[in-house]
């Protein structure tokens, strides 16, 4: 399996993590992207996800089964670890196939679609802040 472009996934402001599509993804770039992103899910941190999706067109039906069974796989380390996720979207195909997707397959965090990255980051940070105070009062 080849490996995911490297500018795929920026984690330079760990615990934000940033996935940036360059477009519609072939099928064995999208497993190295699910895969990839599967190893940051087993560094076992909370986090924030955002997911740049203003280039990608319509997903591939096999694609986006493939992500439900991706969620169904890694459903518990998805609740464990991710705080929130912000999708950028602008298309209404790609809205389209990620409600597709949800419709299978409900993911378990706080999920929000936006047009915008500072819409989508001040989001993000506010996912993250809360999870600051809520684990800082929370009795040890």
């Amino acid at each position: 399996m080849p490996p995911p472009d490297p500018d795929l996934f920026d984690d330079s402001r760990w615990p934000l993590l940033l996935l940036r599509l360059p477009g519609t993804l072939s099928t064995p770039a999208y497993e190295a992207c699910l895969a990839s992103f599967s190893r940051h899910l087993e560094r076992g941190e909370r986090f924030v996800l955002i997911t740049d999706l203003r280039r990608v067109g319509m997903v591939p039906l096999d694609q986006r089964w493939r992500q439900v069974e991706w969620f169904e796989e890694h459903e518990r380390q998805v609740r464990e670890c991710i705080i929130g996720a912000a999708n950028i979207i602008t298309s209404p195909l790609v809205r389209l196939s990620v409600s597709a997707i949800m419709y299978f397959k409900r993911v378990p965090l706080p999920l929000v679609t936006v047009a915008d990255w500072n819409a989508a980051e001040a989001w993000a940070l506010e996912r993250l802040e809360e999870d600051r105070r809520a684990r800082a009062h929370k009795p040890r």
